[in-house]
């Protein structure tokens, strides 16, 4: 092998190993940035998996609906960031009011008033997905 050969296989070495030092931030970023999410998603399965709610009671009182909600689950829910699905639409945060913001813990009750609604099929959703529905 001559010297300019020998030189050549040098030069391809040393710019393998400048590519791979460039090259090896960004794999370990993407590798990261995958490993969080996975992460994330764990927890959400999580959370959802051990998430539960029964709605217990629906009485029509002053022209509107109030439902009593059970947190049976044992996970801590966000009471204020529920879904109310009535009749198939999907109400707006203006029409309905939650007893307490916030921190749902479990084993606890939360009321939730539908105003100008007295019956109908009514879906309260939470905001990992999980759901209960009363026709009243």
């Amino acid at each position: 092998m001559g010297f300019s050969t020998s030189a050549s296989v040098v030069i391809f070495a040393a710019s393998l190993m400048y590519m791979a030092t460039i090259l090896y931030p960004f794999a370990n970023l993407s590798y990261n940035r995958v490993m969080d999410a996975k992460k994330n998603f764990n927890d959400m399965q999580y959370d959802k998996l051990n998430a539960k709610i029964v709605i217990t009671n629906t009485y029509s009182d002053a022209g509107n609906l109030n439902i009593t909600v059970y947190n049976n689950g044992s996970v801590t829910l966000n009471a204020s960031k529920l879904n109310v699905i009535h009749d198939g639409t999907l109400l707006s945060t203006s029409s309905f009011s939650v007893s307490q913001e916030g921190v749902w813990t479990p084993r606890n009750f939360i009321n939730v008033t539908l105003n100008g609604i007295t019956s109908g099929r009514t879906k309260i959703i939470t905001s990992n997905g999980v759901s209960d529905y009363a026709v009243t």
